[in-house]
């Protein structure tokens, strides 16, 4: 069967792009004659609950959207409370629902949103299905389409329990666009609750509406096994009967599923769907830089050839000269490397053992629906049990693999699979309203503008510079960890130390210009940025209550060690390190700095002498240098003044420290 499962989180997404009313209360606030529409929301989120008839639980639902992070503007209901062919109302919201004595599916719209969109409902001549139409001039979700479909169905047993109020044609017609179908169908199915333990009956009666759902596509929304319905009284068992469909071309709208909401005394739990426009730039797929195809590329990198730099050049030319050579390499390596698929379906522990008996199971349900003997469905019932046992190996056997394989590091990433993470925050900066207004606030706080460096009009090379070896890059490969975070490019160092093994000269060649003439090309300072809270901060509405990690691309970074290399080298010829020095220098660490501390407490106390330590953290330090004044130092200290007017722009406009 083609229909899957489906599953992801709400990405905070363009304010411009979706054409929906953000509400944030019940208040009512159109917009004015001639405003046009009213600014749009980061979603659309739309609320589907089963009200068991009650007025409490329907009045128990719409004070709990007061407490979400998110105020719905369509809330669907199955069994709403009635009196006297009247539903209640409820601030903010108009309700549509079939004309008839006791409707049994109802639609709560808020007025905001009927305020510039055009919704036509439809009721079928039934009590039990209502479809809203919602229709615009401008295309809906940053997509093509105009029109939006929502289907909201409560489907009971008729008189034979084999068949249900609502047909399967009624809940998946083929359309040609975005068509949400969701509600009540009180069905029981494997891809819904897989760990049931289903009835014959069951079976048959909830095939048709699977089958059905995926002749045009339809996916499941609802996570596998998690329950939406807790019977309060008897012995039944909690089971997956609130489901939602979505058909594919809303699909990639799609973002989230989830149950967040709180207990309304119903048996049924209420259900959050969030709908947003995909990218619209979307991001091209990871390489797997693991699984580059090396064999391939070997004698292609053998007969790789880096174009000779400009002699002389300007700062500009050896900039262009630099992105052309870096450019044609990477390309290169891209080709040969696989790139990711990433999907909501994507299952560490899925193994091509699971992908066979997946198989079989299928293959043995459909021939028991077929033949319908005793032998079959035997057959197809030991299949589906090996099956989910299979899974369930499969799941514990990743998870004990991945905890005897836990480095410290990783410790903390089990910890949190297992206890769950922290709800992730993100500073509400004043003035800053767009994520555009955002990164601008942050890159001034963190990177303030800086007097811009006037680059020599030609670059000349230093004849006194040691020329470049291969051992001195090998030596600076060496040190890079191949699971540091790469930056823009996404190559790994790993990638580079592969190429350096294969053919040397290609980064000699690469490198060796850019430290004879002095100079850290722009191209090498793109970098991205990573916003991280700082934990245990009373309010997140300062820049100063978060941190960023920023990832330079991995190739400056090696240039940057070769650089430092030769810097250290010259501060210990020329005796310029303290005995104490131990930060940035290799075979020292903080280990050695305590060891030194240590040692002169006891040396004082041992005299009986009061020992008191003081400990300094400069705040910003790098940042506030005065480069000015550290060339004078430099000068003062011996070191080779051709070395640093044209790394100048690194450590003054480099995209890090």
């Amino acid at each position: 069967m083609a229909l899957s499962p489906w599953r992801s989180q709400a990405l905070p997404l363009h304010l411009a792009i979706v054409g929906f009313v953000p509400v944030m209360n019940n208040h009512l606030m159109p917009p004015s004659a001639g405003q046009g529409l009213a600014p749009a929301p980061v979603f659309l989120s739309i609320v589907q609950h089963n009200c068991l008839g009650s007025w409490n639980v329907f009045l128990s639902l719409f004070e709990s959207f007061k407490e979400a992070t998110t105020y719905p503007s369509i809330v669907l209901l199955q069994d709403p409370p009635v009196n006297r062919a009247h539903l209640p109302s409820f601030s903010g919201f108009k309700s549509f629902f079939p004309p008839v004595r006791k409707p049994r599916v109802a639609a709560y719209v808020h007025m905001s949103f009927l305020a510039n969109y055009t919704v036509l409902p439809s009721f079928k001549g039934v009590d039990d299905v209502l479809a809203l139409d919602i229709s615009s001039s401008e295309p809906l979700f940053g997509t093509a389409f105009h029109s939006f479909r929502i289907i909201n169905a409560y489907s009971t047993n008729t008189v034979d329990h084999r068949v249900y109020s609502v047909s399967p044609d009624t809940l998946f017609p083929d359309l040609g666009f975005p068509l949400l179908a969701l509600g009540d169908l009180n069905i029981h199915n494997p891809l819904s609750d897989p760990l049931r333990h289903f009835s014959h009956r069951e079976i048959a009666s909830s095939t048709p509406y699977f089958e059905k759902a995926a002749e045009p596509g339809f996916a499941l929304l609802n996570p596998p096994g998690e329950y939406t319905r807790f019977p309060l009284v008897g012995n039944a068992r909690p089971s997956v009967i609130d489901l939602a469909f979505a058909n594919p071309t809303l699909l990639p709208l799609i973002k989230s599923w989830e149950a967040s909401l709180p207990s309304t005394g119903s048996d049924h739990i209420p259900i959050t769907i969030t709908l947003a426009p995909p990218a619209l730039n979307q991001k091209p797929p990871r390489p797997r830089w693991e699984d580059t195809d090396w064999e391939t590329l070997d004698p292609i990198v053998k007969g790789f050839k880096v174009t000779t730099a400009p002699p002389c050049p300007t700062p500009p030319q050896l900039d262009e000269w630099m992105s052309e050579s870096l450019n044609r390499l990477v390309a290169l390596l891209k080709e040969h490397t696989p790139g990711s698929r990433p999907s909501h379906h994507s299952k560490p522990w899925w193994t091509a053992h699971l992908t066979i008996l997946r198989r079989e199971y299928h293959k043995a349900t459909r021939t028991a629906k077929k033949h319908d003997t005793p032998h079959m469905r035997e057959v197809a019932g030991t299949s589906k049990a090996g099956y989910f046992k299979a899974i369930k190996a499969a799941k514990n056997k990743h998870w004990s693999s991945f905890l005897l394989t836990a480095t410290p590091q990783s410790l903390w990433t089990a910890k949190r699979f297992t206890y769950g993470g922290a709800q992730p925050r993100f500073p509400s900066l004043p003035g800053a309203e767009t994520p555009q207004q955002m990164n601008t606030v942050l890159l001034d706080h963190f990177f303030p503008p800086k007097e811009p460096f006037s680059a020599p009009p030609r670059l000349r090379p230093n004849k006194s510079a040691p020329p470049l070896t291969t051992v001195e890059i090998a030596a600076a490969l060496a040190k890079c960890s191949p699971t540091s975070a790469p930056g823009p490019d996404g190559i790994p160092y790993s990638t580079w130390k592969q190429i350096n093994k294969i053919k040397p000269s290609i980064l000699l060649h690469l490198l060796a210009p850019l430290v004879l003439l002095g100079y850290h090309p722009a191209s090498l300072k793109s970098s991205n940025g990573v916003v991280l809270d700082k934990p245990g901060k009373p309010s997140y509405e300062s820049p100063s209550s978060i941190r960023i990690i920023v990832l330079i691309r991995t190739f400056s970074k090696i240039l940057e060690r070769i650089i430092a290399a030769r810097l250290l080298a010259a501060a210990r010829l020329r005796g310029l390190l303290h005995p104490n020095q131990c930060g940035s220098l290799p075979g020292l660490s903080t280990y050695d700095a305590c060891l030194t501390l240590t040692n002169d407490v006891k040396t004082l106390q041992r005299p009986r002498l009061k020992v008191s330590s003081l400990f300094l953290d400069i705040k910003e330090g790098f940042d506030n240098v005065d480069n000015n004044t550290l060339a004078r130092i430099r000068g003062k200290a011996g070191y080779p003044t051709t070395w640093f007017p044209g790394f100048r722009p690194f450590w003054e406009n480099g995209a890090a420290p």
